[in-house]
C-alpha cells in the first residue's frame, strides 16, 4: 500500500471540522480504518508462515523429538510466544484452514479495543465527568486513531505478527485492570502479554501501580505463575530451549545500536538483557513518578532504541503508547507523539534517503519519551493512580 496519507484521507482542516460532531467523525474514522485494513489485506500475511510453522510443529504431539514442546529448540528463531502459537493454530481450525485471514480480523479487532481501552482510562484518569467534557475527549480520540490506525494495521494486517498485537493489546488491558483495581485479572492480562510475546515482561512493573502492598503482590504472583505455566514445560521437556534465547538477528546500519557505537554484525549477547532491564527501570520509575500511562511508551522506545533490526512493524508498540500518552498525559490538544511516530519514525522507514538519520531518531525520541514520562510535566488529572500521584 502507499503510506502517502493523501492518496487515503481527506484535507487535515476537513477531518478537523468533521471531528467536532462526533457521530460524523467516528463515521469517518471507521471508514478510514476500513480502508487501510482492505489496502494491507490484499498483500497481508508477509510474516504469517512463522505462525503456521510454529503451530504445526507445537501441535504436532506424535513426534516425541522434534514436536510439542521441542518447538523452540528445533526452532529458534520462533521468537513468539506459546500463546501466540496455540491461538494461531486455533484460529487455522476454527475458520476451516483460513487462518491468516481470522488472524487479520482478529488483529485489527484487537486495534480497535486498545483504542477503547485508552479512551476508557484516560474518562477515569482525567475525571470526565460532564457530556462537554466526554465530547472534548472524544475529539481527541478520533483524532488519534486518525494516526494510530495505518501503523497499527501494517503490524496486525499487512504482517500479520499476531503475537505483538496480543502483547501490546493486553499489556494496555492490564494498565487498565489496575486502574479499575481488579488486582487477579491485571496479573493474567501481564502473563497473557508475556506468553505471547516474551518482549512484554517490563509491563509487569504496571502492577506496582496497585495502591496497596497485598493487591501488587497478588498480581505479581498471578503474573508470575501465568508466565511460569506457559513456557517452564519446553524448558523442563528439552533443556535445548534455552538456544531461542540467544538467537541473534542482524545489526541494521539504521539501528540506534549503530548510532551508539556498537558495530557488532548481529545482536550482542548483552543487548536483549539490557532492553528488559532498561525497560523495568524505566517503567518502575514511571510508577514511582505516578505515570504509569506512561509505561507503554517509555517501554517500547527504549527497545526500539536497542533493538539491532528497524523492523517497520516494530512502531506500531510505539504508536500505542504514544495514543495512550497523548490522552492521559500529554497536555496539548494535537496527538503530537503518535504524529511524531508517523511522521518521524514510521514514515521515513520507506525513504532510503533517511537510513542515515534512523538511529539517532531512535534514540533521541527514546531519550526525550523517558525525560517527558518522568520528569516533564503532565496533564492535570483527578485521579492519582495512572498520572500525577506516586506510589503509596
Amino acid at each position: 500500500m502507499d503510506l502517502r496519507l493523501g492518496r487515503h484521507s481527506v484535507s487535515g482542516a476537513r477531518f478537523a471540522t468533521a471531528l467536532r460532531r462526533p457521530h460524523l467523525g467516528l463515521v469517518l474514522v471507521m471508514l478510514w480504518w476500513a480502508a487501510w485494513f482492505l489496502g494491507q489485506a490484499l498483500h497481508g500475511g508477509a510474516s504469517w508462515h512463522f505462525f503456521v510453522t510454529g503451530a504445526t510443529v507445537l501441535s504436532d504431539l506424535d513426534d516425541g523429538s522434534q514436536g510439542g514442546l521441542h518447538v523452540y529448540a528445533e526452532h529458534p528463531v520462533l521468537q513468539i510466544g506459546p500463546l501466540a502459537l496455540g491461538i494461531a493454530w486455533a484460529l487455522a481450525r476454527l475458520s476451516a484452514g483460513h487462518g491468516q485471514q481470522a488472524a487479520e480480523l482478529l488483529g485489527s479487532g484487537l486495534g480497535v479495543v486498545v483504542v477503547l481501552l485508552v479512551r476508557r482510562i484516560a474518562q477515569q484518569a482525567l475525571g470526565v465527568r460532564d457530556n462537554a467534557a466526554a465530547h472534548a475527549l472524544d475529539r481527541r480520540v478520533l483524532l488519534a486513531s486518525v494516526v494510530f490506525a495505518p501503523i497499527w494495521l501494517y503490524a496486525a494486517v499487512g504482517l500479520t505478527h499476531l503475537d505483538d498485537v496480543l502483547a501490546l493489546a493486553f499489556g494496555i488491558a492490564a494498565l487498565a485492570l489496575v486502574q479499575s483495581r481488579h488486582t487477579v485479572w491485571a496479573g493474567l492480562a501481564v502473563a497473557v502479554a508475556v506468553d505471547s510475546k516474551p518482549w512484554a515482561l517490563p509491563f509487569a512493573m504496571v502492577l506496582l501501580a496497585l495502591p496497596s502492598i497485598r493487591m501488587r503482590a497478588v498480581a505479581l504472583t498471578v503474573a508470575g505463575m501465568g508466565v511460569l505455566v506457559a513456557w517452564l514445560p519446553f524448558f523442563l521437556v528439552d533443556p535445548q530451549t534455552v538456544q531461542a534465547m540467544h538467537f541473534t538477528i542482524a545489526n541494521s546500519p539504521r539501528s540506534g545500536l549503530r548510532f551508539l557505537g556498537v558495530s557488532s554484525p548481529r545482536t550482542p549477547p548483552w543487548d536483549r538483557p539490557l532492553q528488559t532491564i532498561l525497560g523495568l527501570g524505566l517503567a518502575a520509575a514511571a510508577v514511582w513518578r505516578g505515570r504509569a500511562a506512561g509505561i507503554p511508551l517509555v517501554v517500547m522506545a527504549s527497545r526500539l532504541a536497542l533493538d539491532p533490526s528497524t523492523n517497520r512493524y516494530y512502531t506500531a508498540g510505539l504508536v500505542a503508547g504514544a495514543l495512550l500518552w497523548d490522552l492521559v498525559g500529554s497536555r496539548r490538544k494535537w496527538p503530537w507523539w503518535s504524529l511524531t511516530v508517523l511522521f518521524a519514525l514510521h514514515i521515513p522507514r520507506w525513504v532510503p534517503a533517511l537510513d542515515r538519520v534512523h538511529g539517532l531518531a531512535l534514540v533521541s525520541f527514546a531519550l526525550v519519551a523517558a525525560a517527558c514520562v518522568i520528569v516533564g510535566k503532565v496533564r492535570p488529572v483527578d485521579i492519582p493512580p495512572l498520572v500525577g500521584g506516586g506510589v503509596r
